[in-house]
């Protein structure tokens, strides 16, 4: 019932790796929104949604501003961030009473038409919740409709396909690449353009084009597979969170991961293997007679088998020391000039290759 509708107030802890949600803005709504929350999150604790609208900042409302502005004070905050948010059901209440979202709201409930808060949805069962708290439920069923429950989540870190035909303008997107990191990504997409229509998001990474990977090609290879392609264009995309996700678990996305079961990371799989390797170590004990410490086993465990059984030659290390002596008597009787050269020498093979200019309006490529 529309008595359950209210803004909610979430508090947050910055944890180690931030507050745990990605805010955004959306074409044809003002304000901004969570675009997702990571499961496990300060964010999640504190009952922040996927597709919440940011309401207030600490006690200041934001209604109107950019979205750098609303970043900004969000970075600004200290100590404990409090967010008043508003889900789509509540915000469509909102607009249909003509009412901007108020902080008082959050624990008086939203006025009705006759200027009265909204009665409470157990009030019409006869159950009287005068002065209870907000519920922490508000808007479950949109919760589930936005997927962002912890078991759920994960189902969005997947790669899209997005499918279009080229119109009379193109396609109506802007692929550039990033000095920082490689890969091809979506700069902007135009409105209403198949690119839109296709579900083509801007920050998306490009990693298939009709099929063929794109790992490892050039800006102006992805923007020739993408032209030779014809009117029809297939991109397989991944947004920076499932981008990230992948590159934590090591794999390269592809159509298979659209339906299909999603890798580990990394870390989870280097556990499980750390506690198999435990447990093996621990089996192995009582076989093993007195020997060096397993950290000698693996430095040794490319040298022949003859050699492992038996403890290091003493004179290995000192070996190693000659050598380097050696290196270091052979540069001090070099000359002054000889230093020099090879100095110069090793800045010029670290120096990047020379840009090739007439190349330069490629990093940008309107399709």
């Amino acid at each position: 019932m529309s008595g359950d509708l209210r803004p909610r107030l979430c508090v947050l802890e910055k944890g180690s790796d931030g507050y745990g949600f990605h805010l955004h803005g959306e074409k044809g709504k003002t304000g901004q929104f969570i675009r997702l929350v990571e499961p496990g999150s300060p964010a999640e604790s504190a009952g922040l949604r996927a597709g919440d609208r940011v309401a207030f900042v600490n006690e200041e409302s934001v209604e109107g501003e950019s979205h750098q502005q609303v970043v900004s004070r969000i970075r600004a905050v200290t100590g404990k961030l409090e967010l008043i948010v508003v889900d789509d059901e509540t915000q469509e209440l909102l607009a249909k009473l003509n009412l901007k979202c108020q902080k008082e709201f959050v624990t008086d409930g939203i006025p009705s038409a006759d200027g009265e808060p909204e009665p409470r949805a157990e009030m019409e069962n006869g159950t009287s919740t005068q002065g209870s708290p907000a519920p922490d439920t508000n808007g479950d069923a949109a919760a589930h409709r936005l997927s962002v429950s912890s078991k759920d989540s994960k189902k969005e870190l997947r790669p899209r396909l997005c499918h279009m035909k080229k119109g009379a303008t193109g396609y109506g997107f802007n692929l550039h690449s990033e000095k920082t990191k490689p890969g091809q990504y979506i700069r902007a997409v135009d409105e209403d353009s198949p690119a839109e229509k296709s579900g083509l998001q801007p920050q998306d990474k490009v990693v298939q084009v009709n099929g063929v990977s794109v790992q490892g090609m050039q800006h102006s290879e992805v923007v020739a597979a993408i032209k030779g392609g014809g009117d029809e264009l297939r991109l397989l995309v991944v947004d920076p969170d499932a981008d990230a996700f992948f590159s934590s678990c090591g794999v390269l996305p592809s159509e298979e991961h659209l339906t299909g079961p999603l890798p580990e990371p990394a870390a989870s799989r280097e556990r499980a293997d750390e506690k198999v390797g435990e447990e093996e170590a621990q089996e192995a004990k009582p076989k093993i007679s007195a020997s060096p410490s397993t950290s000698s086993t693996s430095s040794t465990a490319s040298i022949p088998a003859a050699t492992v059984s038996s403890p290091p030659p003493e004179d290995k290390p000192e070996e190693k020391h000659l050598s380097r002596d050696a290196s270091l008597d052979m540069d001090l009787n070099m000359s002054l000039q000889q230093a020099k050269e090879r100095a110069h020498q090793k800045r010029s093979n670290k120096r990047a290759p020379p840009m090739d200019w007439s190349k330069r309006s490629e990093l940008f490529s309107n399709l």
